[in-house]
């Protein structure tokens, strides 16, 4: 028989292109199915209410923890917005940890470089592992195991593409349609590593999300101010930014100065303010040299061998 391996060079074609179809469907499969067995594993253990904190990394990951950070330490005066929505401080330093990591980098920062500085910084690792332990967080391992073995497929698929290839011009046939598949390959196996290598926002568990649920459900009634409830300190900004974000902090204009745009780099230039240059916002949303801000305080052809 003269077709290498017994197959001829269309057909090589079509059976490659099929296992690159196979191989995308069995690594979203798998990945579904792991996510979701990761997801029901996730059981709430004994152990003091999430915090504040815990609460906004739950339910917006770690730039969520940051926002509701910001928020409590605007509210209580240890940090002030300008009216080119840079972010200072103003008083002595916090004791709580993220608070802490938030504020040694405020200094005529935005939320954007903020968040971007926090974001991997100690305090945010040791509320992700807290929240880890308690089984909140899918499980990492198990999203990096799914990714590995998507990996793994791919550069299987790959290889048995290269060759054939090889095979293919050693006995001189054809092999431009193969060329390119085995290109789409490689892409489809870089694809693969990068997405392993990176380490992905970590979701709630349904334990977590139960947690999540739980405490919303509370705060959507009256709660005082101060009250616990589900666990956690509903009363005050941090614990609105932490359930629903920017939008639902107290002082519309406060959150349209903190809040970044959703284009945001990190950027922190501003036009059209009303407050007069080099004045800042505070909690009560006034200028601190006594003029009251605007609507906000920032503007911003062969076959396979």
């Amino acid at each position: 028989m003269d077709d290498p391996w017994g197959i001829s060079g269309p057909d090589f074609v079509v059976l490659y292109i099929a296992l690159l179809g196979a191989a995308l469907l069995v690594r979203v499969i798998v990945t579904g199915v792991v996510n979701r067995r990761a997801m029901r594993a996730g059981a709430d253990l004994a152990g003091p209410p999430p915090t504040v904190y815990q609460l906004a990394f739950l339910a917006g990951g770690p730039d969520r923890a940051v926002d509701a950070a910001i928020a409590a330490l605007v509210e209580r005066g240890q940090l002030r917005v300008n009216s080119y929505k840079q972010i200072s401080r103003t008083a002595a330093r916090p004791s709580d940890p993220v608070e802490r990591a938030v504020f040694d980098v405020a200094h005529l920062k935005t939320t954007a470089t903020i968040r971007a500085s926090v974001r991997g910084s100690a305090a945010m690792r040791a509320l992700e592992d807290g929240l880890d332990q308690r089984g909140l967080l899918v499980s990492a391992s198990a999203k990096r195991q799914a990714r590995t073995f998507g990996l793994l497929l791919q550069v299987g698929v790959l290889a048995f593409g290269l060759v054939r290839l090889v095979n293919g011009i050693a006995l001189g046939r054809p092999v431009g349609i193969l060329v390119f598949l085995v290109i789409v390959a490689a892409v489809l196996a870089v694809v693969a590593a990068v997405r392993r290598a990176k380490p992905g926002a970590r979701q709630p568990s349904a334990a977590g999300y139960r947690v999540l649920g739980q405490v919303r459900s509370a705060a959507s009634g009256p709660v005082p101010a101060g009250m616990l409830a589900g666990g956690v300190l509903l009363g005050g900004a941090a614990a609105a930014v932490a359930l629903g974000g920017w939008a639902m902090y107290p002082d519309e204009e406060l959150s349209a100065a903190l809040a970044p745009p959703v284009t945001a780099s990190g950027g922190g230039g501003s036009s059209g303010s009303s407050c007069s240059s080099g004045s800042s916002c505070s909690s009560g949303s006034s200028c601190s040299s006594g003029s009251s801000c605007g609507s906000s305080c920032g503007g911003g052809g062969g076959c396979g061998g």
